[in-house]
């Protein structure tokens, strides 16, 4: 069943002064989280340490981890990854691809 939640990150709607919201379940929400997830450094937040990954900035993109922390704080009934690219120029990594479902 979907419901309204807040979008990810926080911001204001222009066309009614409220808060953004999506649908749950919807391919927005869906890369909403995605998002909040690339996006977290690990122990950035206090209440969910395990929540993030490693900066990518100063490592490589681990394909694992994000699979082990998207698998642990979702279930495969709201995201679900069908395909992951990590392009690299001259031995770093410059684009992570994600497509979902």
């Amino acid at each position: 069943m979907s419901q309204f939640v807040l979008s990810y990150p926080f911001r204001i709607d222009q066309k009614n002064s409220r808060a953004a919201t999506v649908y749950s379940g919807t391919s927005t929400y869906k890369a909403e989280q995605i998002n909040a997830l690339v996006k977290t450094e690990k122990d950035e937040r206090p209440l969910m340490p395990d929540f993030g990954l490693t900066d990518p900035v100063f490592n490589k993109f681990e394909v694992a981890e994000f699979m082990n922390t998207l698998n642990r704080f979702y279930d495969n009934t709201s995201v679900q990854v069908t395909g992951l690219q990590v392009k690299q120029v001259g031995g770093k990594d410059t684009d992570v691809i994600i497509e979902f479902e």
